[in-house]
């Protein structure tokens, strides 16, 4: 990654780097944008982004059990430098949260609003598998990093890159196996997001109740009807 920061820039060769990942993990539904990420790097360097997904998935596996983020430590060391307080929560007060929360029920379903590349919800999948897992975050990268970590995890779900303050989306994946059982990102719009709220466009949506037909209403109600409905 390093040798090719020296000609592209660190910052823009690590997002090409999750786009090509994000692509990779579509499984044949974003080959266009692949192709187009790829073309921008001579044939020995897209070799070398290939070795750093290798590299990538040895490194994550740690002791065997996975869920160790080595593209959030990469993008803190490297990217972020702690600019817009994007520092993570350490790894180990992440798995002392995840205890304390306890989530052990098979149908949890787990939140982060602010997800950054997924750590917290790492820390909880080590509880348990089962549970669904939702993550949020305003920086595209983060967003692609908590995406990509689950699904090396097998952790599914759904990432929405948008920020829950303003609810304001711009896109958006879910993590589901194939028929096969493998992990899989499938980019979603705004309406098939389960974690954007769907709130009324504008007040006409809303229904009213004149005051004077309520009132109306109350009066020519017996007491008995009146009790009930209200």
């Amino acid at each position: 990654m390093e040798q090719l920061a020296r000609r592209h820039g660190v910052q823009a060769v690590f997002s090409d780097f999750l786009t090509l990942l994000m692509c990779a993990f579509s499984l044949g539904q974003r080959e266009e944008e692949y192709l187009n990420t790829i073309r921008k790097y001579e044939k020995p360097e897209a070799y070398k982004i290939s070795e750093a997904l290798a590299a990538l998935t040895v490194e994550m596996t740690g002791d065997g059990s996975g869920m160790v983020d080595v593209l959030g430590a990469y993008f803190e060391e490297h990217i972020s430098h702690g600019h817009n307080g994007q520092f993570f929560t350490p790894q180990h007060l992440c798995d002392m949260i995840a205890r304390l929360m306890n989530p052990i029920n098979p149908l949890e379903r787990i939140a982060d609003p602010a997800c950054g590349s997924g750590r917290m919800l790492m820390a909880m999948a080590k509880l348990n598998r089962y549970a669904r897992f939702y993550g949020a975050d305003n920086d595209r990268n983060c967003a692609c990093m908590c995406a990509i970590n689950m699904c090396l995890n097998s952790m599914y779900g759904e990432v929405a890159w948008m920020n829950t303050l303003t609810n304001q989306y711009y896109s958006g994946w879910v993590i589901e196996p194939t028929i096969h059982g493998v992990p899989r990102i499938t980019q979603i719009s705004e309406k098939q997001s389960y974690i954007h709220l769907k709130l009324p466009e504008n007040k006409t949506d809303i229904p009213k109740i004149e005051i004077p037909v309520l009132e109306n209403k109350i009066r020519e109600m017996p007491v008995q009807q009146l009790l009930f409905e209200f």
